[in-house]
């Protein structure tokens, strides 16, 4: 739209500006397109860091040869021997000492408690 810019003195034009009207739905569209353009570039970039760090463990192996594997040498059997724990009597009064110690117990003879049995736990077994 062009529009004559007159004084008020006289009608004589003293400039001549040209103003752009646009419509509503044309502004959205150009805000649409923006937005699917930031939105597609951010989208792109993040797949991109995403094969990257993909790549990340082919990456390391590219340098390094696969060392020939040492042959495998049978394992020693593990000898286990089992005791028979029921007659030591020494154990047996370690244990009510800990028991007792851990009761509170001033007494030294163990009254309260009776040791039944004794086994032996696995070495990995947790306590």
């Amino acid at each position: 739209m062009m529009e004559f810019i007159t004084s008020s003195l006289s009608y004589l034009p003293m400039a001549l500006e040209a103003t752009r009207t646009t419509l509503m739905a044309g502004k959205l569209a150009d805000a649409g397109i923006n937005t699917l353009l930031g939105m597609g570039t951010a989208f792109a970039v993040l797949i991109l860091i995403s094969l990257i760090i993909s790549l990340f463990p082919m990456i390391g192996k590219i340098g390094k040869k696969q060392p020939a594997p040492a042959p495998a040498k049978p394992a020693a059997p593990e000898v286990v021997e089992e005791e028979d724990l029921s007659d030591d009597e020494e154990l047996v009064a370690v244990i009510a000492a800990a028991i007792a110690a851990y009761e509170g117990s001033t007494s030294a003879s163990g009254d309260g408690f009776v040791v039944r049995s004794i086994r032996k736990r696995r070495s990995g077994a947790r306590a």
